[in-house]
């Protein structure tokens, strides 16, 4: 078993305590008043161990304050402890200090923060480390456990409940009851909490089921309609339908004459639309007899305002083609000047061409490598080729630019020839124009001469001429005798009326449907008792599964109950003093999880200071025998307990003493130091 002992303590400035050096034995009384740190020496220690209080708490003052509260500055504040850990003798060191920095330009240091010095064995440690040590050690959550009795009973239920489990481990409950076979099995796939759920849901909802069944059997029945005599009403269907078929026979002779007289007057009117038109061609033909008669003798008037149009389209046209003409010019004639300008700057490519010359350099007849002259006959050499390379690139390129003047140059002549003669064009046009605008002022003095002759010409009026040729026109006056006789007949033509019969048939039709909708129910009661068979089958079919659900639902709770008694058994055998109830029983029977400490039935948190006490120094013998460690153990308000229950662990008692106004400490057994 890993042993943990604490064999000496050194507290300096830590809180309320300036110096103080305890020496500890087996079992060691601490006395002292109310408020002189009998538990700053058990902060002390977490402190050193873990950087906490004894309240695990990691932000807490541990600097001392002056008699206004305030924390004295420039002070270590430091605890050094002696430990014995399995035999081996180990000194750990924390020093918690504050940081000053003199800054130049100033007089007085200024505080920048705190710091934390780690020491094992004197050897100086980084915090990474010293807690990796610690940690070597023993671990923190198991220490706070096993070194304080209340610490354990502190922890949530759920937290208390799983040490234990972990203790006990899980409680098998094969043993128990040979009929759970089946329980077990499924406790495979699922905790017995979740299959517990999973069945209370089943259960529930089944008989939310079966409770709405009557409900909905008893719709079904008030929704059924009443039974009628349904061969009576299959015998009126078929007069009714006979009725209809005998109407329906009617109504199609009637159409048929109707259809007759129908024809008749597309006849009629075909008729009347044939002498109508032989009307217009009448009217037409005397009409333009009219017209020649009244019409005024304008034909010279007509034959000198078509010319006077055909010339002032002429004159359009030919301005048209002028405009068209010059903005060609233009544009070719701006053509013309840029090509100009390039020939121009051929010739002096050409000219700059011409005058290049070669030269030498003398380092191009050098060795590139050792720099040394060529010999004067390659050098000679190589200028020969230099020089025709030149000669014919040179003659190239005077010949391309010849080339692309003499392009040029043709493009420019053709287009001048261009040029000259659209300008001849444009002389033309407006030679033409100038003619055609002299002979239309001519012809528009002539027109108006003419007007005024054929305006002084007295003729009668059309409308006059016109009426007195259809008046006397014997076969207009007949057509138009026929068309009246034909819209009169037509006129006496009248359709058979069936409203008598169609509204007949509407009420057939209605009737027929309602004996439908009244046949309609028979389908509607055999639907009806249709449902309600099924309602039945399903209310039987629920109550079966419910029946095997609760059979279920018993035996998880049979399950539950053996497995708690055994779990509850299991654990409170690995205690002497305390038990343990993990399960509480409600109003309804069930079980729902719990961990409670018991001191002779009675629940902890109602136990006396002394029962407390003893009952944590019992869960703390379990504890270090499930984690293999025993650690001091820090008992305080130990004035309360009168009889202390044995324990392996080191004992330090904390105990309040009125007469003892300065720390008192009885350690009768101590430690060898080395």
């Amino acid at each position: 078993m890993k042993s943990i002992v604490l064999q000496k303590l050194v507290i300096t400035n830590f809180k309320g305590i300036k110096n103080l050096i305890i020496n500890f034995s087996e079992i060691t009384d601490i006395f002292g008043a109310n408020g002189l740190g009998k538990t700053t020496i058990f902060d002390s220690f977490t402190w050193l161990l873990f950087g906490k209080d004894s309240l695990d708490r990691k932000d807490f003052e541990i600097k001392p304050l002056d008699s206004n509260g305030i924390s004295i500055p420039k002070i270590e504040n430091e605890v050094e402890g002696t430990l014995l850990f399995n035999g081996e003798e180990i000194v750990l060191k924390r020093i918690h200090r504050e940081k000053w920095v003199k800054k130049r330009g100033l007089s007085e240091p200024e505080f920048n923060g705190n710091e934390t010095i780690y020491f094992w064995n004197d050897v100086p440690m980084s915090a990474k480390e010293y807690t990796s040590k610690i940690n070597e050690l023993l671990d923190e959550q198991v220490f706070k456990l096993i070194s304080n009795p209340l610490a354990f009973n502190n922890l949530k239920w759920q937290d208390r409940r799983k040490v234990l489990i972990d203790i006990v481990g899980e409680t098998n409950v094969n043993y128990i009851d040979n009929d759970l076979g089946h329980i077990l099995e499924l406790t495979k796939k699922k905790t017995i909490a979740e299959l517990k759920a999973e069945v209370n849901a089943k259960v529930k909802k089944i008989k939310e089921e079966l409770k709405q069944i009557p409900t909905r059997i008893d719709e079904a029945e008030r929704g059924k309609p009443e039974a009628i005599n349904f061969e009576s009403l299959e015998h009126d269907l078929k007069l009714w339908e006979r009725d209809l078929e005998r109407i329906d026979k009617e109504l199609q002779d009637s159409s048929s004459k109707n259809q007759f007289l129908i024809n008749r007057k597309t006849e009629i009117q075909n008729e009347i639309f044939g002498f109508k038109s032989k009307l217009q061609a009448i009217e037409f033909e005397l009409g333009n007899t009219a017209r020649a008669k009244t019409q005024k003798d304008t034909s010279k008037l007509d034959a000198l305002n078509q010319r006077l149009q055909s010339l002032n389209l002429e004159l359009s046209n030919a301005q048209s083609n002028l405009k068209q003409v010059e903005a060609n010019r233009d544009y070719e004639s701006d053509r013309l000047g840029k090509i100009q300008k390039k020939m121009e700057y051929k010739r002096l490519e050409w000219q700059n061409e011409n005058y290049q010359t070669l030269t030498f350099n003398e380092n191009d007849f050098h060795c590139p490598t050792c720099k040394r002259e060529f010999e004067s006959g390659d050098v000679e050499t190589k200028k020969a080729e230099a020089l025709t390379n030149f000669n014919t690139n040179k003659a190239k390129r005077l010949n391309e630019i010849n080339l692309q003047g003499g392009n040029l140059k043709t493009e420019s002549e053709n287009i001048q020839k261009y040029l000259d003669q659209q300008t001849e064009r444009v002389e033309q046009f407006q030679t033409n124009i100038n003619k055609v605008s002299e002979d239309i002022k001519s012809l528009q003095s002539a027109i108006e001469l003419e007007q005024n002759i054929v305006s002084g010409t007295d003729t009668p009026s059309f409308e006059k001429v016109f009426t007195e040729l259809l008046i006397s026109h014997v076969e207009y006056n007949s057509i138009k005798d026929s068309i009246q006789a034909k819209e009169q007949e037509l006129a006496n033509i009248q359709p058979i009326s069936n409203s008598e019969l169609e509204q007949l048939k509407r009420e057939t039709f209605g009737n027929i449907n309602i004996v439908k909708q009244q046949l309609n129910t028979k389908f509607q009661i055999a639907a009806a008792d249709n449902r309600i068979y099924e309602l039945k089958q399903e209310e039987q079919s629920l109550s079966a599964s419910l029946l095997e659900l609760e059979k279920q639902e018993f035996d998880i709770e049979k399950y539950i109950r053996l497995s708690i008694e055994a779990l509850e058994n299991n654990i409170n055998q690995k205690f002497e003093h305390v038990t343990f109830k993990l399960f509480e029983t409600q109003i309804n029977g069930g079980e729902i999880e719990c961990c409670e400490a018991l001191i002779n039935g009675v629940p902890f948190h109602n136990a006396n200071t002394a029962s407390k006490i003893n009952a944590g120094i019992d869960i703390i013998n379990t504890l270090c025998n499930f984690y293999n460690t025993n650690a001091p153990i820090f008992i305080d308000n130990r004035e309360s307990v009168t009889e202390l229950i044995n324990s392996k662990s080191q004992i330090i008692n904390l105990i309040v003493s009125k007469s003892d106004k300065t720390i008192r400490v009885e350690a009768p057994l101590l430690f060898a130091h080395s």
